[in-house]
């Protein structure tokens, strides 16, 4: 049975009550909330850049979205000066995440800016420093605590991050967001392709999209539907035929994926496409890189669902949380496993696998709202060799024989898990009267994501059976509604067929759907039953 959350009767209420903020404050544009350090960071860059006129300046990114995109923004915002930067990240497999100092003995000279990155790059930035190197950090991640829980800090010349002390107007943006806050305070303009790199990022990389990071990814949702983009990026649309209206739904179930992949199956993969976001007009080589990360991130898919089913069946439904040695799991693909599991079992998961170091294994870790991740792990240090994250995702690395201590230590760290909230509720019924109203009052509202989720609706559709047919791999199905919507239900395809209703009840988010440049309505199904 389907039952209403509460008492909210707007749209406006729900979203009030999901993000805790009255209605007038949340809907206001937040643009460019003082952040501490900002400016102290661009002057150092310039001082440095005009003693130094010739000087190499190399970016130290990452391998998934936000640290792609972060580079890609820092790239083309010293392209503006005149000066074409070395872009270095990370190899995810044979080096790790972050900074580290076979990466610094790479660097001859001159100044390294790292982005997405380098906060707890404690032994790397103190090499870059006695090396010679001036050094910046940039990044949105949780500094180092000790045990007694005070802050350990690189020895960078200038670090920009807003978790490291408490004048920042604004808190929550990942890499990228800051990477396009220095290229606009370096300039003093606004730069509409970055805030696209930066707005997609956003999404992927699972930001609140409350206060300035709703505002950043409006802007760039408007910008990229504009095509107000980087050529690679247009290029990579072009190729995947979104010609039509983009929403935040396609940057974090499209583009953020296709830039994750590459990274996740391949030791230098990331680089694929950073080179095709740093390609410059009339590149003839931009399609065949396009390409290219298009069939990779199809090849991924059948790598995590393989990698999910070898999972499934080391799961305790019974343990939570969750924590698995799995050798068979690819190391770049632990991470979208254990977000999967969190999400399926609603408990914070830990997916471990080999890494090639004797007796070391290589985890990655997601959570719950209720469970911030790199505190229960600040708890824990002692069990680890290697740790990092945010609130909801984290990296982390163990001692092979050390792993039945580790999980009983994360159990006792995370504490009490919370049930899972009911999946059958819902916030409001939908008015099938009034279609056009609604969707335009949730257009108010919008972009949606963390924070700030989609509106779940109560309904009642007339279904034809003859309208059905499998989407994707199968398991996915859409059909059509009196109304004149339609109905997506992924995963349902098995439930559907079994029922094969001609009326169903439902909870799910409506949203607008568009195709060769017109829009119509599409109701995402959360579950269904079938009525007389």
């Amino acid at each position: 049975m389907f039952v209403k959350k509460d008492g909210c009767k707007s749209i406006a209420e729900v979203v009030s009550r999901n993000t805790g903020m009255a209605i007038d404050k949340f809907l206001e544009d937040v643009r460019d909330p003082f952040l501490k350090n900002l400016k102290e960071t661009v002057a150092f860059v310039k001082n440095y850049l005009a003693s130094n006129p010739r000087c190499r300046v190399t970016i130290v990114g990452d391998y998934d979205s936000d640290g792609i995109n972060a580079t890609t923004i820092m790239y083309w915002c010293f392209m503006k000066l005149k000066i074409t930067p070395v872009l270095r990240l990370p190899r995810r497999m044979s080096e790790g995440y972050g900074l580290n100092e076979k990466i610094i003995d790479e660097i001859p000279s001159g100044l390294l800016i790292t982005v997405d990155n380098g906060i707890a790059a404690l032994a790397a930035v103190k090499k870059a420093k006695e090396k010679g190197l001036a050094v910046v950090v940039t990044d949105h991640h949780l500094p180092v605590q000790d045990k007694d829980g005070n802050m350990v800090l690189p020895e960078a010349d200038v670090i920009l991050n807003p978790h490291i002390d408490a004048e920042s107007e604004f808190r929550d943006y990942c890499g990228a967001a800051l990477a396009y806050r220095f290229a606009r305070e370096m300039f003093h303009a606004k730069f509409p392709d970055l805030v696209v790199l930066a707005s997609i990022a956003t999404v992927s990389d699972v930001m609140p999209l409350i206060s300035a990071n709703r505002t950043l990814v409006k802007d760039g949702l408007s910008y990229i539907n504009k095509r107000r983009v980087v050529p690679g990026l247009a290029e990579l649309l072009k190729k995947l035929g979104c010609d039509d209206h983009i929403s935040e739904v396609d940057y974090g179930f499209l583009l953020g994926p296709i830039f994750n992949a590459s990274g996740r199956l391949f030791d230098s993969g990331a680089e694929n496409v950073v080179k095709l976001l740093c390609t410059k007009r009339g590149d003839f080589t931009a399609a065949y890189k396009a390409d290219k990360l298009i069939a990779t991130n199809d090849r991924r898919k059948e790598v995590v669902r393989k990698c999910m089913e070898s999972a499934e069946k080391m799961v305790d439904p019974k343990q939570r949380p969750i924590v698995l040695y799995n050798p068979s799991i690819p190391e770049g693909i632990v991470g979208i496993v254990a977000g999967k599991l969190a999400e399926k079992y609603y408990t914070p998961a830990i997916v471990f696998t080999d890494c090639g170091k004797e007796g070391v294994i290589k985890g990655s870790g997601r959570t719950i709202s209720e469970i911030h991740l790199k505190n229960t792990l600040n708890q824990i240090q002692d069990e680890m060799l290697g740790f990092g994250g945010h609130a909801g995702a984290a990296g982390l690395s163990i001692r092979r024989d050390n792993l039945e201590n580790f999980k009983k230590a994360f159990q006792d760290a995370c504490g009490p898990i919370p049930e899972p909230p009911n999946d059958l509720s819902y916030d409001l019924e939908l008015d099938l009267d009034d279609l056009t109203g609604t969707i335009e009052e949730l257009k108010k509202f919008a972009p949606y994501g963390e924070k700030n989720p989609q509106i779940r609706f109560h309904a009642t559709f007339d279904i034809d059976p003859l309208e059905f047919r499998m989407i994707g791999d199968g398991t996915h199905f859409m059909t059509n509604t009196e109304n004149d919507i339609t109905v997506f239900g992924f995963g349902l395809t098995e439930k559907f067929k079994e029922l094969s209703p001609k009326r169903i009840d439902c909870v799910g988010t409506l949203s607008e759907n568009w195709f060769n440049g017109k829009s119509s309505l599409r109701f995402e199904l959360i579950d269904f039953k079938s009525v007389e």
